[in-house]
């Protein structure tokens, strides 16, 4: 089976990073993979058993789509589907037995009908496979633990918040506090390359994954957790749904706070830390994007 990722090749959108990953991955593992810009003309590279992956992504440099015209995905009966965030105008063209939707997980995930794991279920009435996006790394490539005394905490990605209120900007105002009355420093940096991301989270003091309440609300597992866990920093988030995967050492509950659970961490000797980061990562070894494109096959067969 060959592997097209479909769009953001060179237009930028943060989800860019979820396509780049496929694809980076799907050739390291060994199959044949194409990754094409979303433009009609694309659609004459499309051959018959290719297994596309598609995201219905908007923003500044990605228009919305409202109906069937406005797609430039080929829709085929000798082809299928993984589609992301898509609206029901594509889906109705395809047929049912092309095609997965692919959703994060959440917590009405555990509603449907197969448990892959911890985190990853599909409900084979709505062909919906729920699963965190991981790291973009394998597990032969995470990074050795490391210790840093350096005063500052760098944060890779967006500080944010939207009319629906679903954003981090009040738990990142808490987190940047704490972080004062240590002394430390809290750096954001935006649109940088993967090995950039991999370079200053290695060289944090330490790598929270703090979420918004809106994730938090619906235990949505942010990639950023596994990310940082595999490039060797310790994993601390405030999305409670982590403890069923790492268990709840460093993972903020109700009777606790980020001030709390950072103080923790702080305290934490050299040798404590390392070996709980190796810990945490023989734990997160299997949220990689090989098992996400092996289950994204293992459904569509399904």
């Amino acid at each position: 089976m060959r592997i097209v990722i479909w769009g953001l090749k060179k237009t930028y959108h943060t989800h860019r990073h979820i396509h780049q990953a496929f694809y980076k991955n799907a050739v390291r593992l060994g199959y044949e993979t194409l990754w094409v810009e979303d433009d009609k003309k694309n659609q004459k590279h499309i051959l018959p058993g290719d297994l596309i992956i598609f995201s219905e992504v908007y923003g500044k440099m990605v228009p919305e789509k409202f109906k069937s015209e406005d797609y430039n995905l080929p829709i085929r009966d000798d082809v299928k589907y993984c589609l992301h965030n898509c609206k029901e105008v594509l889906k109705e063209q395809i047929n049912i037995n092309n095609y997965i939707n692919l959703a994060v997980y959440q917590n009405k995930a555990e509603g449907a009908d197969i448990k892959i794991d911890t985190a990853r279920y599909f409900d084979a009435k709505t062909r919906t496979l729920y699963q965190p996006w991981g790291t973009d790394l394998l597990y032969t490539e995470f990074k050795k633990p490391v210790y840093n005394k350096n005063r500052f905490m760098f944060w890779i990605g967006s500080i944010w918040n939207n009319d629906q209120n679903q954003g981090n900007i009040k738990q990142i105002n808490i987190l940047k506090d704490v972080l004062i009355k240590h002394k430390l420093r809290f750096v954001q940096l935006r649109f940088i390359p993967d090995f950039l991301n991999t370079f200053f989270i290695r060289r944090s003091r330490t790598a929270p994954a703090i979420a918004g309440q809106y994730q938090v609300d619906i235990n949505y597992l942010p990639c950023r957790m596994f990310k940082n866990i595999s490039y060797g920093q310790l994993g601390i988030t405030n999305v409670k749904k982590f403890s069923d995967i790492l268990g709840p050492d460093y993972i903020i509950e109700n009777d606790n706070s980020i001030e709390t659970i950072i103080d923790k961490v702080l305290k934490l000797s050299p040798e404590e830390y390392k070996k709980t980061v190796k810990e945490q990562q023989e734990k997160i070894k299997n949220y990689t994007y090989k098992e996400s494109i092996e289950n994204i096959i293992k459904c569509l067969q399904l």
